[in-house]
Formats: C-alpha cells, structure tokens, sequence
C-alpha cells in the first residue's frame, strides 16, 4: 500500500495511505500478534490457563471484520456509516478479549510484575478503542468539542504508548530474561517505568482534552520519553546478567528494536522543544517519528521475538513429549537461519533507506526503501510460516 501510494507519505500524517497503512499495521499485524502471543505464552507469564479459547475465536471475527471495514473506510476516505460499523466490530472485540483475559487474570500469580503491566494495557485498550470509535463518528456527524487533530494523537498515544508500550513492557521482563538466561538484576526501574509512564499517558491525555496542550505537552512528553528510556535502561540490566553471552538473532532484531525506540524517544522530544512553526517540516516529521516506532521499534521487536516463541511453540507441542525417546530438533532447527539473518540485514538497511528518503523528500530513495522493506518482510512471512511445516517426526534439522 505504501508502495503504490508513496507520494503520500510526504504530506499530512492526516490522508488517506497514512491513517489506512497505520491502522492495517496496528490492527492487523501488531494486534493480531499481541492477542495471539498473549494467548500462547499465559500459561507461561501467569502460571495459569486461558479461561476461554472460544471466545478468542469469536473475538477474532469480530476483530478481522472491523479491521477490514475501517482500513478500507480510511483507504477511500469513506466517513459514512461503514467506518461506524468497522469501529463498533472493533469495540465489540476489545469487550470480549477485555473479559476473557480480565477473567484469566484474576485466577494468576498476585502481584505479578508482568500480570500489572497487562492490567493496565487493557484500560488503554478499552480507552483507545473508545476514543477511535468516538472519533469516527465524528468525522461525519462532528459533536466531539475541541480539535479533532489534538484528539487523534490523544487516540494514537493511548494505542502505541499506553497498550502496546504497557505490553511490550511487561512481557519482556518475562520473554528476554527467559530466552537469555538472566537472572540477579534488578526491577525496580520497572516499576519506574510504570509509574512515570502512566503518569505522563494520564496528563498528556488530560491535557489535550482539555485544551492544554501547549503547556502539557512540554511536562508529559518528556514525562513519557523517560519512562521508556527506563525502560531501555532495565532491558540493559537484564542483557548485562545473561548467562547466554552470545546474542541469538532473535535477541539481536530486539535490540535493534530498542535501538530505535531510544532514536524515536530523542527524535520526538527535539522535535517538541525546537519546533521553528514551518508545517510542512512539522508534518514530515511527524511521518518519519511514526515510521521509526512502528516499523523500528514495535515490528523489529516483534520480529525478533517471534523468532524464539513460534518454534519454541511448535517444539513444545509437537517435540516436548518425545524428549528422551527419540531424537528431536533444537529451537533454532525448526527455521532456516540463513534467510533470517538475510531477513534482519534487509529490513533494518530498508528502515535507514526508507527514513532517509521521508527526511530528504525523495521519491526515488523512499521507493527504494520500501521495496527492499517489502522483500525483507517476504523473506520473514516465508520463514516464519515454513515453520508450521518442520512438525513432522522425521524433523531434525532446518
């Protein structure tokens, strides 16, 4: 889609490809990976089963059918009643994830670091569903007050810093020291990073809402820019304890991923404090922030983790109770390892290619960057699903 329409991505943050591209990246591959690791790996981070597959099931239909309705709303610029629908499915689906996983999480380990983290990513799920929702019925029939736009980043704040951020927070203080071996750090910048986290979501939030942006801007962005530098900071603690001294390739794309995150953070505060009132720079910017936490930081993260859990996920159903009996392949055999790390090298080379292009306003470098970006997530889509078929007892090696 960015292919096809890159011209547009060199405008307002506020078209037809940008709000399609982000909500089809959002909505069907970042959320879809979070609700279906969060389903797989429960047992593992809460000790405790998913109360109901069923209703995974159902809140998936509901789920794909809003996201289908809405990006093909957003792509066409369709503010009608069909954007209306697409957020009520979504709305519907949230509801039903919220139950299931809020039933789910009463039953786990009590003051789990990771269990708190999820609890609150699901208050901004609900809010940043809500608030989308309440924002599409506004673009065609207007009764929200205030500034549409200020909303909209309310709406996109809630979602990538408040759900996402509270997610990948939580789950990585599981995931990362379990695939590396650490043990004896600390996490008390953990909890740092919940509590100014929340706090600069909540006033920023407020703030915008209210009117106050200006003002609130300057004290809750930073606010928040240090509580995911913490973070970075507690991922480092936890790297530095490791027992496994050698990175995996898995380990490296998260690292990259925080990598990112860090140049996004410094970016985007820069961005706030030297603004110099040119709108169409302001706009660019804007852009290229976006590209960087959801292609840089959120999809190379995922990336990378997907790498350990989904063979970890087929050799635990498929190998674990052959263990002792017959030969069985490690982890790192049930996917090809050369087109992984032919995968990491090209898209994070499309990621630098591409950001250059948006920075320097070229059409041709920004092409480029997108079609090499587009091969490198063939490669992985083909590496990943090739993966599924290393199930056989004859498996033992990739």
């Amino acid at each position: 889609m960015m292919i096809v329409d890159h011209t547009s991505l060199k405008g307002h943050h506020f078209s037809p490809v940008a709000l399609a591209v982000t909500h089809l990246m959002v909505l069907g591959w970042i959320a879809l990976t979070i609700f279906g690791a969060i389903f797989q790996l429960i047992a593992i981070i809460l000790k405790v089963k998913l109360w109901s597959e069923k209703l995974a099931f159902i809140q998936y239909a509901f789920h794909m059918s809003g996201m289908i309705l809405l990006v093909y709303s957003f792509y066409n610029f369709n503010f009608t009643a069909v954007m209306v629908v697409a957020g009520s499915l979504l709305m519907t689906a949230v509801i039903i994830f919220l139950i299931n996983l809020g039933v789910t999480l009463a039953q786990g380990e009590k003051r789990n670091l990771t269990g708190i983290f999820l609890v609150a990513s699901n208050i901004y799920l609900f809010f940043t569903v809500l608030l989308g929702l309440l924002l599409a019925i506004n673009l065609g029939h207007p009764f929200l007050p205030g500034d549409h736009l200020k909303l909209l980043t309310v709406h996109a704040h809630l979602g990538i810093a408040g759900w996402i951020g509270m997610v990948i927070a939580g789950v990585s203080m599981k995931l990362i020291p379990m695939f590396t071996l650490s043990h004896g750090y600390s996490v008390k910048p953990a909890w740092l990073v919940f509590i100014f986290l929340n706090s600069g979501l909540l006033g920023f939030s407020l703030s915008r809402i209210a009117g106050f942006s200006e003002a609130g801007d300057y004290i809750f962005v930073p606010l928040i820019a240090l509580a995911f530098l913490i973070f970075f900071y507690q991922i480092l603690l936890i790297l530095k304890k490791r027992m496994k001294k050698n990175l995996d390739l898995g380990i490296k794309f998260s690292v990259f991923a925080y990598t990112a995150l860090v140049t996004a953070l410094l970016g985007g505060v820069s961005f706030l404090f030297m603004s110099n009132g040119n709108a169409t720079e302001e706009m660019n910017l804007t852009l290229v922030y976006g590209f960087i936490v959801i292609f840089g930081f959120i999809s190379q993260l995922i990336m990378g983790q997907m790498y350990k859990i989904i063979p970890f996920l087929i050799w635990f159903h498929y190998y674990s109770s052959k263990v002792g009996l017959k030969k069985v392949p490690l982890l790192k055999d049930l996917y090809n390892r050369n087109i992984s790390k032919a995968q990491y090298y090209t898209t994070n080379l499309a990621i630098f290619v591409t950001i250059a292009g948006m920075l320097l306003n070229h059409e041709t470098v920004l092409l480029s960057g997108l079609l090499v970006y587009l091969l490198g997530a063939i490669l992985f889509s083909y590496n990943i699903l090739s993966t599924y078929n290393r199930r056989s007892d004859d498996t033992v090696t990739g």
